[in-house]
């Protein structure tokens, strides 16, 4: 029975306890309803108080409003309270510049947190399921992911914690056929443009047929991962005490007790080393990690490595001197349109596309967006070439959207976003002429967004520059 089988999932992660209150996000998808089911099934054991949040993204007009509609019902029909929220996510991307899968992301766990905490819920309950896992598996895999990468979704996050996580899509399919529960279904889920549909459509069949129960073996895969993953950082913090300390404003690192360490153990001491002096080594690729602990494995000292971003690696006699520099590298890169421009200074390129408007004036969806960090749309009419990827100069304005219009420092702004000193001068700003079209990643100039009558849209896509990647 699956609501055993999530039961044991719930106890190996101890994801509940007995009274506690869950806030259950639901889609109104066949796994979101399940979901609500089982815990339903499960409130009474557990002594559960259920709040459902819906959250209407309204990408697809009636469609979603529809489905909010009838999240609702069934939560009605099931005796649990629920909170139907709404947010324009799409003019929420374009402020900010994200694509709108990450758009949707982060406007959706920012509602559920905010249900949560006026629910008073101590848990936030998500459906995915083992096919999520296998499909995210496969997703890092292919872009080359390390095994914290590979790990996947995590069972239990802070808050979060997904009790299907051990379920395939199949069981969760019976289960609502069973127990007679109607659900809706998204259409975009079945268009290719998104990569997760490409492996969930075209991938995972093909392996189905040397491993039809590929699904359940990836997850398994994953969860090894997560354990061996897990093991390694705990062991990790036993050697940090003898070989990394923080002075001031770099990190310094005992040269033979790091060098005596086995690769595995170096690289992610390297990693947690950068993220201490301020950088995210994230943006650093595979290729530059270990390019960086052969230059400190070299014999020699009194010799400096620079990394992107204003990482510098110190060679000295018995130690390594990791630092940020204060400021970043400044740049200046005139775009190709189209085209794709590299931004080599901060690891990135960014690649530029126009595009005409639907007939009726409204603007046309591109969901290829979901692969890039930050994506933007803007009223090509309304640009003066050529366009310009820049460092922050002294005085620059521009008008964030939400503002009215009204004009504003760049460094205020940065000051107001909280945005750490050391990373302002790696932030790119897309110029045009005298105007700053879009601080990428954080918000755009309401002035230069697209409206009912553009015709011709200018789209912008920032990605790590993928030669940097192995």
């Amino acid at each position: 029975m699956l609501t055993t089988k999530v039961k044991q999932t719930v106890e190996h992660f101890c994801m509940l306890k007995p009274g506690d209150r869950v806030v259950v996000a639901v889609s109104g998808g066949p796994d979101s309803v399940c979901l609500l089911s089982v815990l339903a099934e499960l409130s009474w054991e557990y002594g559960l108080t259920l709040h459902v949040a819906h959250l209407d993204h309204m990408f697809r007009g009636k469609e979603s409003a529809d489905e909010a509609l009838f999240v609702a019902g069934l939560a009605e029909k099931l005796g649990v309270p629920a909170t139907i929220g709404k947010i324009d996510v799409p003019a929420f991307c374009r402020e900010r510049g994200l694509s709108s899968q990450e758009g949707a992301r982060t406007a959706r766990y920012g509602f559920f947190s905010r249900v949560a905490e006026a629910t008073r819920s101590s848990r936030i309950a998500t459906g995915h399921t083992a096919d999520d896992q296998a499909e995210t598996f496969l997703m890092r895999l292919l872009r080359g992911a390390g095994v914290s990468g590979l790990s996947g979704i995590p069972p239990v996050r802070e808050n979060i914690i997904r009790p299907l996580i051990e379920i395939t899509r199949q069981e969760v399919l019976e289960h609502v056929k069973e127990a007679g529960l109607a659900f809706v279904t998204d259409p975009s889920n079945s268009k290719p443009a998104y990569t997760r549909n490409k492996i969930r459509l075209d991938v995972i069949p093909v392996l189905k047929q040397f491993n039809p129960r590929i699904v359940e073996t990836l997850a398994s895969e994953a969860s090894l991962l997560r354990d061996e993953n897990d093991a390694m950082e705990a062991c990790l913090t036993t050697f940090v005490p003898g070989i990394i300390s923080r002075e001031r404003d770099f990190v310094v690192f005992k040269r033979e007790e790091f060098n005596a360490l086995q690769q595995a153990f170096r690289r992610r001491l390297f990693k947690r080393a950068v993220d201490l002096a301020g950088a995210e080594s994230s943006g650093l690729s595979s290729v530059q990690i270990d390019e960086a602990l052969a230059f400190m494995a070299a014999a020699g000292a009194g010799r400096t490595m620079r990394l992107p971003h204003g990482l510098t690696v110190e060679r000295e006699y018995g130690k390594f001197i990791i630092s940020l520099q204060a400021a970043s590298q400044s740049f200046s890169h005139t775009l190709a349109l189209p085209g794709t421009t590299p931004i080599p200074e901060i690891g990135m390129e960014v690649e530029t596309t126009v595009r005409e408007t639907r007939d009726d004036g409204r603007e046309t969806r591109d969901e290829r967006a979901e692969n890039y960090l930050w994506h933007a749309e803007f009223d090509y009419a309304k640009i003066v070439l050529p366009l310009t990827v820049r460092s922050r100069l002294r005085g620059d304005r521009f008008c964030p959207t939400g503002m009215g219009g009204r004009s504003k420092k760049l460094q205020d702004y940065f000051v107001d976003e909280k945005l750490p000193r050391r990373k302002r001068d790696a932030v790119p700003l897309l110029v045009s002429g005298d105007d700053i079209l879009w601080v990428a990643g954080l918000r755009t100039d309401e002035r230069f967004l697209p409206g009912v009558k553009t015709k011709r849209i200018l789209v912008v896509r920032v990605k790590k520059d993928d030669r940097d990647n192995t």
